[in-house]
């Protein structure tokens, strides 16, 4: 599960996927512990990432 930082924290290393367990508010996650996930965006440190969806790039078709 993609998620986004909203404030910065220290976790698990290896859960987190990062070199020291710091995460800075910002940064993109992607975690595989689907209950981990759950607890962080309870405690409002992350929320879901959304996709990006720019649909400014394509023309309009409708001429």
């Amino acid at each position: 599960m993609e998620l986004k930082v909203l404030w910065g924290f220290e976790g698990d290393p290896e859960k987190l996927k990062t070199a020291n367990g710091r995460v800075q508010a910002g940064q993109i996650l992607d975690v595989e512990d689907e209950e981990l996930a759950n607890t962080l965006i309870g405690k409002g440190l992350v929320e879901k990432a959304k996709p990006s969806t720019n649909k400014s790039a394509k023309p309009s078709e409708n001429k």
